[in-house]
């Protein structure tokens, strides 16, 4: 090949490839036009105008498209200021953010010339920046209006919250918005929710042979709640140093907790709104235990060949073939711990039960492995090889699962605590 013409095809390819990806985009532009998705209709012409600005359909479509879908915007904008939505203004913004990514898209695309006639194309694209910005202000406004509202409605942590929660939203559309950020870390401090956790009461009579079983729970709740804490402006986990100073001072202990009394006068003197307190009900083990079965596999293989003289007198070879059979036996071995435990969230100031669940939890382990009895191995699957030539397992020891099941436990107290407080 010559080498000048490497060169010339590979440019052709790219002209045709180019040509058919244009095509398809302004095929697609035309099939959304079509069922009214005017939006995706012009994003995807304004593709097809990027690759090839003199495409006629792709033009007459960004044109259509784009009139039609600022058209339905614009309806839908005059349908929002006429409702009673309280997050009108919202929406509004952001349907006008819309139009103008929209409008800036097809302002980017180079000059649009009609290849039939030579002229421009001229799309008509407004400018929505003064209207984006009003209604930002007024969105803004409507939120801050109404933080004020719930702020001066009551000091109740709810209501502060849902006042924080509203200047939060006026500083997400702008951050200096008058007085917002003040007004909103005032109602965030009025709205923290101050949880204490105490450690859980071990009622499984064990007898520690597991380990600080309690501590191992409670600790594992604890640095969860604290994680999940650092990321909420809401909540605020009471130091476990302070939460025990103040225990081993009024000489409680978990199980003093369990009563209402108890958990009210510790609240009161730590500043908590509510307090966790639980137990641990049960630790059941199932120590290790194998089982196995004896099985037999079979197939057909060659076992031989023989000599034959075929039709024309020439030796011939053929396979003689048969089944062979393999006797094997597999064990599986498990183990397994189950961990049953209890939890309330008291409030202090009512000496109401929030919330109290009892959390079941059961880590099991089990694995499996074979040997051969008698027989041919080439009876035997791919898999049962596999597991002849693995060495017998163990389980972790019985105070690893304990522990790990502890761990599981807290995990699933933890995520529905975060729930509860979220």
């Amino acid at each position: 090949m010559k080498k000048w013409l490497f060169p010339v095809l590979l440019c052709c390819l790219l002209i045709i490839s180019a040509c058919s990806s244009n095509a398809r985009l302004a095929k697609k532009a035309q099939k959304n036009y079509e069922k009214g998705n005017y939006e995706i209709a012009t994003q995807e012409a304004i593709r097809a105008l990027s690759k090839k600005t003199d495409n006629p359909k792709a033009q007459e479509l960004l044109v259509q498209s784009w009139q039609n879908y600022s058209l339905a915007q614009q309806r839908k904008i005059e349908k929002l200021i006429r409702s009673n939505e309280t997050n009108k203004w919202e929406q509004i913004y952001l349907e006008y953010t819309s139009l103008q990514n929209l409008a800036e898209q097809i302002q980017s695309l180079p000059p649009l010339i009609n290849p039939y006639t030579g002229y421009k194309v001229v799309i008509d694209i407004p400018d929505y920046a003064a209207e984006m910005k009003q209604s930002q202000e007024n969105a803004a406004e409507a939120h801050y209006q109404a933080g004020i509202l719930y702020a001066k409605m009551s000091n109740d942590k709810d209501t502060q919250k849902k006042a924080a929660l509203e200047f939060k939203e006026v500083l997400k559309l702008i951050p200096n918005y008058q007085d917002a950020a003040l007004r909103y870390e005032q109602s965030r401090k009025l709205a923290i929710k101050r949880i204490a956790i105490t450690p859980f009461e071990d009622k499984s009579n064990t007898s520690g042979i597991y380990g600080a079983v309690s501590d191992i729970l409670t600790d594992q709740i604890v640095s969860l709640l604290i994680s999940s804490a650092a990321k909420s402006d809401f909540v605020e986990i009471i130091d476990r140093t302070q939460l025990e100073a103040v225990m081993k001072e009024q000489q409680l202990t978990a199980s003093g907790l369990i009563n209402n009394e108890g958990s009210f006068r510790l609240g009161q003197i730590l500043g908590a709104d509510e307090i966790l307190t639980g137990r641990i009900l049960q630790i059941n083990v199932t120590p290790e235990r194998t089982v196995s079965i004896t099985s037999e596999d079979e197939t057909e293989v060659v076992i031989r060949t023989e000599e034959y003289i075929d039709e024309d007198g020439i030796t011939q070879e053929r396979e003689i073939k048969g089944k062979v059979f393999c006797r094997y036996r597999k064990f599986t071995k498990t183990a397994n711990v189950s961990i049953s435990t209890s939890y309330s969230i008291l409030e202090v100031e009512t000496g109401k039960i929030k919330q109290q669940e009892t959390v079941e939890i059961k880590n099991s382990w089990s694995d499996t492995w074979a040997r051969k009895i008698s027989g041919d191995d080439r009876a035997l699957s791919y898999n049962i090889k596999k597991l002849m030539e693995k060495a017998e397992p163990f389980p972790p020891s019985i105070n690893e699962m304990v522990k790990e099941a502890l761990k599981q436990t807290g995990t699933d107290i933890a995520n529905k605590l975060c729930g509860y407080l979220s």
